[in-house]
């Protein structure tokens, strides 16, 4: 069992480290294409591969940092419904970052459905068990969150996010890839909202398709990985719906660039399309917040 004293005791480090990374993060907004990995398999293969391609899970994850990793488990389903990231992803991810020499690992979902439940029917909480040193954090209390506003923003002008964001060094976002009947599909920009207080505020007082790419001035994942072993082709982000396995994973810096190769890994709704065609992708790329055009992105085999 993991102390409060140990949860919290290297924030202040974690920040520095944080605000050093993000400098590299935010490179996928240059004006240079943005490179995106995939692979085809099992997470314990193709993930590691990808990093390697990246030129190493070290150049993240730093010895003795901290580590957020952002699933989705939102809903408390199983594996097979396509509706969160698979354990197994989660997992590799998580024994990646110990393996690195991070000192702490927090798996972080605000979820929408009871947190117990979902830790459970998801399968992550077991997966993780054989893992010293990861925390699964599912924020509901007010003190976890912090406000924040960006002038920069036209609808998502203040919001509340979880602490830990700013207190770990790198967020690794790792969602499943789904469909949403509000967003169109719901990848590592849309994920994001899983680290708010509260999300509902988008459908009821922003226009969601401005305010989710506006997230990224609030929190922009150091790497960002789209868990295709399953996807959830309509009926997301809940399900029950039709799920096709791909067993593919997308990987890369620029989670625009990442979200907008994943969506053309299958037909979504029955129709085919490329991130382009996603109002809030389409929207990102409007704000130089990464790259969305096909013609920009450059996809890498590993």
């Amino acid at each position: 069992m993991t102390t409060r004293r140990e949860f919290i005791g290297t924030a202040a480090a974690g920040a520095a480290v944080l605000a050093a990374q993000y400098g590299y993060a935010q490179e996928a907004a240059s004006g240079s294409k943005s490179e995106v990995f995939v692979g085809k398999g099992s997470a314990e293969e193709v993930i590691p591969k990808i990093f390697k391609k990246m030129g190493g899970i070290e150049r993240f994850v730093k010895p003795g940092s901290r580590v957020m990793i952002k699933p989705n488990m939102s809903f408390a389903n199983p594996p097979d419904w396509g509706t969160g990231t698979s354990p197994e992803a989660v997992y590799t991810m998580a024994k990646l970052c110990l393996d690195a020499g991070a000192k702490r690992v927090i798996v972080c979902d605000n979820t929408l459905r009871e947190p117990e439940q979902c830790k459970v029917k998801t399968g992550i909480v077991e997966a993780l068990k054989p893992l010293k040193g990861v925390v699964l954090f599912i924020p509901k209390q007010d003190s976890m969150f912090i406000a924040k506003s960006d002038p920069r923003a036209k609808s998502l002008t203040s919001t509340e996010i979880v602490k830990q964001v700013y207190e770990t060094g790198c967020l690794i976002s790792l969602p499943a890839a789904k469909t949403h009947s509000a967003a169109g599909v719901s990848f590592n920009c849309k994920g994001l909202m899983g680290l708010i207080k509260e999300r509902g505020s988008f459908h009821r007082e922003t226009d969601m398709h401005t305010a989710i790419p506006e997230l990224l001035y609030y929190m922009k994942p150091h790497i960002c990985f789209v868990d295709a072993t399953r996807a959830l082709l309509d009926n997301g982000p809940a399900g029950p719906g039709k799920v096709i396995e791909l067993k593919t994973f997308v990987g890369g810096i620029d989670p625009v660039a990442v979200d907008s190769y994943a969506v053309t890994l299958a037909a979504w709704y029955g129709k085919t399309f490329d991130g382009t065609k996603v109002k809030h992708l389409k929207n990102a790329g409007d704000l130089k917040l990464g790259n969305v055009e096909p013609g920009m992105i450059t996809e890498i085999p590993v």
